[in-house]
This record gives C-alpha cells, sequence and structure tokens, in this order.
C-alpha cells in the first residue's frame, strides 16, 4: 500500500471530498455494491479487473484519478449475468443485443441517473450513463480474436452513422451478421486445452492472458468502503500485466476516459 502521505497529496490533486471525479467514483462504488450484491445472490463468480486491481493493492481503492470500474467472469457467468439481470429505475446492463449502435462484444453496466460524453460515436448510443465494464473471458485464438476486432472497427463501425440511411442500414445488417457469425467459431475453438483465457471473440486486446489458476479460487477484499471480489493470487496477476504495478506512473500518463459528465 502507497503511504498515507503520498496517497494525501494524490487525493488532493485528482479526486478531493466533493470534487466531480470523486463524486463520480462514488455513484460507481453505488453501482458495484448492487453488481455484487447481485452476483452473490445468483452465484456469480466475478473479480475486479485491470487497473482497478492496482488501485485494491496500491490505493485500497480507486487510484485517485481513476474514473471507470472493470470486472471480468468466465463466459457461463457472463450468460447466467444476462439471465438474470432486469432493468431497474437505476440501471440498466447495455449489450450488442439491447443498443443497435453499441458494438463491443462485453456489457456495461449502466447508471440512468447521469449522462457521459466521450469521444468518438459513442453518443449515439441509447444509454450514456455512468457504467462498468463487464468482459467475459474464453478459450479464443489470438489470431481469431485480432481477425474479427480488425474487421468489426476497421469495416463495420464506419458505417455507423445516424444521418446516413444506406451506411446505418448496412451497419446494423453486418453487426447482426458478424455477432451471429462468432457462434460457430466458439463452438469450434471451446474446446482448447489449457487454462489460459482471453476477453471474448472481437475485444481488441488479444495479449491480455488471463491465467485462471491465479485467479481462482477468488478472495473478497475491502475496495474503498465495501467488500468485493479479486483474483487469488493478486500480486501475480498484476506482475503479469503489469510489472512494477506499485510504481505510480508518470502525470502524462495517468488518463481518464470521461470528457464531460452530468449526474442527478
Amino acid at each position: 500500500m502507497i503511504d498515507e502521505k503520498t496517497q494525501a497529496q494524490l487525493r488532493a490533486k485528482y479526486n478531493p471530498e466533493g470534487s466531480m471525479l470523486r463524486q463520480h467514483q462514488l455513484r460507481m462504488l453505488e453501482m458495484l455494491k448492487y453488481f455484487d450484491d447481485l452476483c452473490q445472490k445468483h452465484g456469480i463468480r466475478y473479480w475486479l479487473s485491470s487497473g482497478n486491481c492496482i488501485g485494491v493493492a496500491r490505493h485500497g481503492g480507486f487510484i485517485p484519478w481513476d474514473d471507470d470500474i472493470d470486472v471480468e467472469m468466465l463466459r457461463e457467468d457472463y450468460l447466467k449475468l444476462e439471465k438474470v439481470f432486469k432493468e431497474t429505475d437505476d440501471y440498466v446492463l447495455q449489450t450488442w443485443k439491447n443498443d443497435k449502435y453499441y458494438m463491443h462484444p462485453y456489457a456495461k453496466m449502466r447508471d440512468k441517473h447521469s449522462y457521459i460524453e466521450e469521444q468518438g460515436q459513442y453518443n449515439l448510443y441509447k444509454h450514456r450513463g455512468i457504467y462498468i465494464d463487464i468482459f467475459q473471458l474464453e478459450r479464443a485464438p489470438r489470431f481469431i480474436c485480432r481477425i474479427l476486432h480488425s474487421f468489426a472497427w476497421r469495416v463495420i463501425i464506419p458505417l455507423r452513422k445516424s444521418n446516413n440511411r444506406i451506411k446505418n442500414t448496412v451497419f446494423l445488417i453486418l453487426k447482426y451478421i458478424y455477432f451471429l457469425s462468432i457462434i460457430p467459431i466458439r463452438f469450434i475453438f471451446s474446446s482448447l486445452p489449457g487454462n489460459k483465457l482471453r476477453h471474448t471473440y472481437g475485444v481488441g486486446w488479444v495479449d491480455n492472458i488471463r491465467n485462471i489458476d491465479e485467479i481462482s479460487p477468488l478472495q473478497r477484499i475491502k475496495f474503498e468502503d465495501i467488500e468485493i471480489n479479486v483474483p487469488n493470487n493478486l500480486d501475480t496477476y498484476l506482475q503479469n500485466i503489469y510489472g512494477d504495478y506499485m510504481k505510480l506512473p508518470p502525470e502524462n500518463k495517468r488518463m481518464q476516459h470521461v470528457c464531460k459528465i452530468k449526474m442527478w
């Protein structure tokens, strides 16, 4: 854990109490608590992932400048989540199935009492609130994942234009063909040997390999003021992704995703 003095300096600089970023983080924390309760109730295995795990190990919660939450789960748990997640007055599960302009193969749990503005064509989405990214992991060949991701972003997504009816129609047709084509591909490769997993077909981070032996069995750990799941061997998990994860990155690498945000 980082020393208290440095932590206090970082908090004062990036996310002091009452700042917009801190309000954003606290809203995500509420969402994570709801998500964790839902998963615990239905026996869905998930774990906090990537940079958020650095937050756990180095800061005891959010990295002070961080403005997103990522979780990972096995594909079988992801399918269970899709079945049990019911839209409420507060939250909705955004997927390629229920948001026609959404092209990601992973889901986002969205808050319905906020609005974020991001770069690119994200303004076409039906759901635009604060979110948690939910990644599904499975056995998938690297070259297939790369081909699918490249085809989606170089061919299909450039057609996603609401003000061009022809291009938009072609986009929607290709989008559904694309996701349906993954079904037989998944069937062919689902029995690959080994314990190494990747983010599902179509995700661009093809070199982000996860070893299930380092993740399971999950452990419960404190994140801010709640308890959540993290990989069992958290140190090895983080070293494999980041190397020396306890070292603070230079200021020009302390990136954020959201451009503008409104909450109510």
